[in-house]
């Protein structure tokens, strides 16, 4: 079965050998991330899905990579809204206390902006149990952290203004809060 997918869906790698190309927005925003204590890593990503493309992916009942995506949100409204971008965080926590406060932290960080009209959220992202002899369970829980952008027009430089306002927003939470972590 042959399938064509036109789709925009670039990774930001922000490994060092990339950090030189990504905008020092999108850096500043994986490192407000990493700050928090109980982070263990973060990768930053931006998503733009069209009706056709939704459709595509559908067909194929979100495969590879695309499985992480937030599916529901996507056959709902048929794909990004015009001028609509994601913009996700893919993140670990460590698997201690320290790890559950910085997820819980977060969560209140993304329930604070929603409630402030910020189009966020989490989602938890695990794979399945046992695959072939495999056990997987207790071993692939993530996270993604979603916000989707909408700009009066195309304009990379607006989408990263937005992004500089996330990772303010985000930086100036932890400041103010960051005693909590050391109960």
């Amino acid at each position: 079965m042959k399938f064509r997918l036109i789709l925009i869906a670039l990774v930001f790698t922000a490994s060092s050998v990339y950090a030189n190309d990504m905008p020092s927005e999108v850096l500043a925003l994986k490192k407000a991330f990493q700050a928090i204590p109980g982070i263990r890593s973060a990768e930053v990503g931006k998503h733009h899905f069209s009706k056709e493309d939704i459709v595509t992916l559908n067909e194929v009942y979100f495969s590879g990579e695309y499985a992480d995506l937030p599916i529901s949100m996507y056959r709902r409204s048929g794909g990004n809204l015009n001028n609509e971008i994601l913009i996700n965080v893919a993140f670990e926590i460590q698997k201690n206390a320290l790890g559950l406060q910085a997820l819980e932290f977060l969560s209140w960080w993304v329930r604070d902006l929603s409630r402030s009209g910020d189009n966020v959220q989490i989602r938890a992202i695990g794979l399945p149990p046992i695959v072939g002899d495999k056990v997987q369970l207790g071993d692939t829980l993530s996270f993604w952290f979603e916000a989707y952008i909408v700009t009066e027009r195309e304009d990379m430089g607006l989408v990263l203004n937005e992004i500089s306002d996330l990772t303010q927003s985000l930086n100036t939470s932890f400041n103010l809060y960051k005693s909590a972590f050391n109960q």
